[in-house]
């Protein structure tokens, strides 16, 4: 844009001070010249594979470490500028010779794509046919009510992909390729129950501690969709997931969810509360059928009556749960900054 008004300006001042034909003819050298160069460039601003930067999905160590090996088979391509004919063709050069050193999902990060002709949105609509037709996938990044969004819909591209590989962020985008690359390379039951015993934080107990544990929680069942608790809400319970997943959700002013985090099996939310005992600093909801073990601020208190070095156990597994992700984040930036 600052382009487009400079060379508006040099137009302007040549035709006040030299000529009007001439300064006419210079624009259109100007700018049959900038639009060269725009074609000269490719819309990929940068690209990373996934096996160091992770979506916030809570993931068990079994699934990191694959993430690790494996995630490098996941590619994302940040697009900026104006996807049109010539962009659009060297978009999809750039996704073949990715196709064939064998990635095997790419997402596209579109939030940044200004524009959408016609010939992008058939070239998009063909970079998915190609990568279908190999056994690869491909996936979107893109605001739901952008302008982009509108385009791709009425041209019939986010149908062609599929509703189920187009997504509202990255984040969303790459723990889907994530789950996907699990399914692949092990043999994961999705909706099975795991143990109590299993969980994370407990780690470091013995069985007869996991179980004298067990007796001060309650056995609850969230169905899909059910707000398990709101942003705000005085914090009184601490959540241990056992099946299913829920998210944690900021709301912002344009009433947008930012999604922070995806609690799966084995992992732990809600521990401020047990913390702190302040107000609830996301809502979280199920995502599907959640069950957990739930420990209140009382039972709490009465365990550490109770027993107070099997509490300070159950604190240092917070600790270390909380360390973890705090690791995870401070990595994923550094990534992302780099």
């Amino acid at each position: 844009m600052l382009l487009d008004l400079l060379v508006m300006g040099v137009v302007a001042v040549l035709s006040v001070t030299i000529n009007i034909v001439l300064a006419v003819f210079l624009g259109l050298l100007i700018a049959v010249a900038l639009f060269i160069v725009r074609m000269s460039h490719s819309i990929i601003h940068r690209d990373y594979h996934c096996n160091n930067i992770h979506s916030r999905k809570t993931r068990t160590p079994v699934e990191l470490a694959l993430l690790e090996k494996h995630g490098a088979n996941i590619l994302v391509l940040e697009l900026q500028g104006v996807l049109f004919f010539g962009s659009a063709e060297m978009l999809r050069d750039d996704v073949e010779r990715a196709a064939i050193a064998g990635t095997h999902t790419i997402i596209l990060d579109m939030r940044r794509v200004t524009e959408v002709d016609a010939t992008g949105a058939r070239v998009l609509a063909d970079i998915h046919a190609a990568l279908t037709r190999k056994n690869q996938r491909l996936a979107l990044a893109i605001g739901k009510n952008s302008e982009t969004a509108v385009l791709l819909s009425e041209a019939g591209t986010l149908e062609a992909i599929g509703t189920d590989c187009v997504f509202e962020d990255i984040d969303r985008a790459i723990g889907w390729a994530e789950d996907n690359l699990a399914r692949v390379n092990t043999q994961t039951n999705e909706g099975t129950e795991i143990p109590f015993e299993s969980v994370d934080v407990l780690g470091s107990l013995t069985p007869s501690e996991i179980t004298f544990i067990k007796g001060y929680t309650r056995f609850e069942t969230f169905h899909r969709g059910k707000v398990i608790f709101n942003e705000g809400d005085m914090g009184k319970e601490l959540f241990i997931v056992t099946r299913g997943h829920a998210s944690a959700y900021l709301t912002q002013a344009d009433d947008r969810d930012i999604r922070l985090a995806t609690f799966a099996p084995g992992s732990v939310f809600g521990e401020l509360a047990i913390l702190d005992s302040g107000p609830r600093s996301a809502s979280v909801i199920a995502d599907d059928d959640v069950t957990c073990y739930v420990l209140s601020e009382a039972q709490f208190d009465a365990l550490s009556t109770d027993a107070p070095s099997l509490t300070i156990k159950l604190l240092a597994g917070l600790g270390r749960e909380l360390s973890k992700r705090l690791r995870r984040a401070n990595k994923t930036i550094q990534q992302l900054e780099s």
